[in-house]
């Protein structure tokens, strides 16, 4: 299945992807159409499966997939050019758009006040969640926010995120823990140097999917209307424009819906 997937995503990107190493970020080139000779360039941080993340084919090369890189792909296809990826860091997206080293950024990103100030955004294209993430041993230990938000504790979540905000907000009693990896993050969770990883739900569903000994808190956290949009440089209307209809076409088709199971499918 996971290979039938994996095709199917290389089919959607249009014959050739090709990953350059930089010294801080990596590029991948989306060739849509052999006639475009432009590119959109995207800003994302690929390690937030099933959003946008990197695996390694059956000819061991790097393929960077997730339903936020289906997104790009069409919005780039409406465009008539092809697509670029800048991979980096998530806390340097918003950034970088600003300062015009990238068109737009989809990165599971929520348009909160804060960042509105920054950039503008889109309709919302996926609705999420927020969840939080611990051993499977400690669900009953950690009930509620109230039970994580002790100083004997330490919450983790991704430097620059919505999920940092929340931490802050809702954990300010218990200890910190702010890495620019959602991996590093996860992998401090397993070696017991975190206890609790506040994720995106869909990440989260990822995450304990494929860690059997890994379970999603029995609570809520944030605003059960939490969504996903995507990023443009403040004042590009006509771009916020374009790729509304995009997003709009996509869900009203159900070719988004598509895109979400098949991402999922490919990370369980």
């Amino acid at each position: 299945m996971k290979k039938l997937l994996l095709s199917l995503f290389v089919v959607l990107g249009l014959v050739t992807l090709v990953g350059c190493q930089t010294e801080s970020s990596t590029v991948f080139d989306f060739i849509l159409d052999e006639s475009y000779t432009e590119f959109m360039v995207l800003g994302t941080s690929a390690d937030y499966a099933p959003y946008e993340w990197l695996i390694i084919d059956e000819n061991n090369k790097t393929q960077l997939v997730g339903f936020d890189i289906e997104l790009a792909k069409e919005i780039a296809k409406a465009l008539g050019k092809n697509l670029r990826v800048l991979n980096r860091g998530f806390d340097f997206l918003l950034d970088d758009l600003e300062a015009g080293k990238v068109d737009f950024v989809i990165s599971a990103v929520t348009p909160t006040a804060k960042r509105a100030e920054q950039v503008d955004f889109s309709n919302i294209y996926f609705q999420s969640q927020q969840s939080v993430v611990v051993k499977k041993t400690d669900l009953d230990k950690y009930t509620s926010i109230e039970s994580l938000n002790v100083a004997t504790v330490k919450v983790g979540a991704q430097l620059g995120s919505i999920q940092q905000d929340l931490t802050t907000e809702n954990f300010g009693s218990a200890q910190n823990l702010f890495l620019q990896s959602v991996n590093d993050l996860l992998f401090n969770l397993q070696q017991g140097k975190v206890n609790a990883v506040v994720l995106e739900s869909a990440v989260a569903k990822g995450f304990i999917a494929n860690q059997p000994d890994y379970a999603i808190a029995n609570f809520t956290i944030g605003n059960s209307e939490d969504g996903a949009a995507v990023a443009v440089r403040k004042g590009n209307q006509e771009l916020v424009s374009k790729i509304n209809e995009v997003i709009a076409s996509l869900i009203e088709t159900g070719k988004m819906d598509q895109y979400v199971n098949d991402a999922i499918i490919l990370n369980s």
